[in-house]
């Protein structure tokens, strides 16, 4: 009976293990890089909005959250091939 319960305790826990181990590898991004994001978008959002940090980021983007007055939201800014932000006419 216990072999039962280990076995079956294990299986169910297994999936949960697995999922864990398939993370996305997380690029390491330089806090500047977002706060100069936003402030290539600064002209383009609602007056108020301010920066709220670094959502996330690959190899061509980065992703930032702004408060703009009613909520919380993401902007995007390019990255070009040396992980500098491209210029937003790129």
């Amino acid at each position: 009976m216990h072999l039962l319960t280990a076995t079956l305790s294990i299986s169910l826990a297994l999936p949960a293990l697995m999922s864990c181990s398939q993370q996305d590898a997380e690029i390491d991004i330089d806090p500047e890089l977002g706060r100069d994001c936003f402030e290539m978008r600064r002209a383009a959002l609602p007056a108020g909005t301010q920066y709220e940090g670094i959502e996330g980021a690959d190899a061509n983007r980065v992703r930032i959250r702004i408060m703009d007055g009613t909520g919380v939201t993401t902007v995007e800014c390019g990255l070009g091939p040396d992980g500098t932000l491209r210029s937003a006419g790129e």
